[in-house]
């Protein structure tokens, strides 16, 4: 594993843990009467599949630098199409927690998603 991964785990890791010590709060001493169960799959799986497609990303900046800008946008639209479908799902399944899971879903996103460009945005300028 290269220095850029490490740094990129030790920092998602950073966040994971930051977001499930605050969601743990706000559903158990905040708003225990709204807690929502499947709260902390949500920064599991974004954890996961951020992971994955920074570490692919990675491997093609070191090798192919040129084609690289194609592969993070068609993989960046890969990414968000399965992560609509993976709501969508859950949608389907528990309606009525929906409020619920968009809140968190999206906050999750959002959090994951700055932490995936500026950290992709690094290593371009450090490749350039």
């Amino acid at each position: 594993m290269n220095a850029l991964m490490k740094r990129f785990l030790s920092r998602s890791v950073i966040l994971f843990v930051t977001l499930l010590a605050l969601g743990w709060i706000l559903y158990t001493q905040v708003i225990p009467q709204h807690l929502f169960e499947p709260w902390p799959f949500i920064p599991v799986f974004f954890f996961v599949t951020t992971n994955l497609v920074h570490f692919y990303l990675l491997r093609i900046a070191e090798s192919n630098m040129p084609k690289f800008t194609a592969r993070y946008m068609v993989l960046s639209t890969l990414k968000l199409l399965f992560y609509l479908l993976v709501a969508i799902v859950f949608f389907m399944a528990k309606s009525e927690q929906a409020k619920l899971f968009l809140i968190n879903y999206l906050i999750a996103y959002v959090c994951f998603t700055i932490l995936e460009v500026a950290e992709i945005s690094y290593v371009v300028k450090l490749k350039n």
